[in-house]
């Protein structure tokens, strides 16, 4: 087995003093009986500082003196940069020169080296990957790495303790990393847990892997975060094959709706990539059936200029 549950549950020994659980909060306006998984009330308001101080705490000296490198189209690389600040080790981040101001800054205000490299993910993942011969740091992928896996993973060994009757968890999708780790954690605990992933058609990398369907990637979109394409041999793909019972899709018009929706009825700003999961739920991408439903949203890092035109849209 790539990923056990002893692996989640080491991820969330090591990683317990830097992150505090998130708040599982109920949305009747989704159901009855659905929830919200908040990850955007995590230090630095996404998910991924999970995975990034897992990964970073597991490093031997050796490596930790070398550094780190890594991709981001954002919340990884504000994750990452905390880790290497809470660690005390350098940190590059490669940046698509099209990722919102917030979290370029978000990322240097750790003290990360941030640079701004090519149109696109996975043009800045390249870059990534050369830097990482080049200068001798460990590349820490945002999704293809087990430990990054993990640390996702402790998402949903939170829902469960929270939510013990929760029979259905809906999570976003773009390499992988984020769903594989929920998934694992959940049907370990209790396999009859549905999982469904929520793509993006602007990002539809996993639905055509699971479907052998050849949507585009759109890089102009409301989930910027969720941009890319899943790097060949990724680990993520036979874990969510695994675990994952199905992928749906949702439009640019179906998450800016979720966007406004979760500002007017349950008061929270988030990102586009973590608007997803609600996006499936408001437009019945995924039934209405009753089922005790926990939705996790993954991060809160929209920008400003384009939460108030989303906003303004809805007028």
């Amino acid at each position: 087995m790539m990923l056990s549950l002893e692996d989640i549950r080491r991820a969330q020994a090591r990683i317990k003093p830097y992150v505090l659980p998130t708040l599982l909060e109920r949305a009747p306006g989704l159901g009855e009986r659905c929830w919200l998984k908040l990850e955007n009330t995590n230090q630095t308001h996404s998910f991924k500082v999970r995975g990034a101080l897992n990964a970073v705490l597991s490093l031997d000296e050796t490596a930790r003196s070398r550094g780190i490198v890594a991709a981001s189209s954002g919340n990884h690389a504000q994750g990452l940069a905390h880790a290497a600040f809470t660690a005390g080790i350098p940190a590059k981040i490669l940046m698509p020169k099209h990722t919102p101001r917030r979290k370029i800054e978000g990322a240097k205000r750790y003290g990360a080296e941030v640079v701004l490299f090519g149109k696109t993910y996975d043009e800045a993942e390249a870059e990534g990957r050369r830097l990482e011969q080049v200068e001798q740091r460990t590349f820490i992928s945002p999704y293809n790495d087990l430990n990054v896996i993990a640390g996702a993973g402790t998402i949903g060994l939170e829902i469960v303790e929270a939510l013990p009757t929760v029979e259905r968890v809906i999570v976003c999708v773009s390499g992988g990393g984020l769903i594989a780790g929920v998934a694992a954690a959940v049907k370990s605990l209790k396999s009859e847990i549905e999982v469904i992933g929520v793509n993006a058609l602007s990002s539809p990398a996993m639905y055509n892997v699971f479907y052998q369907t050849h949507y585009p990637q759109n890089y102009d979109t409301l989930a910027e975060a969720l941009s890319g394409d899943i790097e060949e041999g990724s680990v993520t793909i036979p874990l969510a094959q695994q675990y994952v019972d199905q992928i749906v899709l949702v439009t640019e018009d179906e998450i800016a709706a979720a966007i406004r929706w979760m500002v007017d009825d349950q008061g929270w700003m988030i990102e586009g990539g973590g608007a997803v999961g609600v996006a499936a739920l408001l437009h019945d991408k995924v039934p209405h059936d009753g089922r005790v439903t926990a939705v996790v949203v993954s991060g809160g890092n929209v920008d400003g200029n384009t939460l108030r035109r989303v906003l303004n849209e809805g007028m």
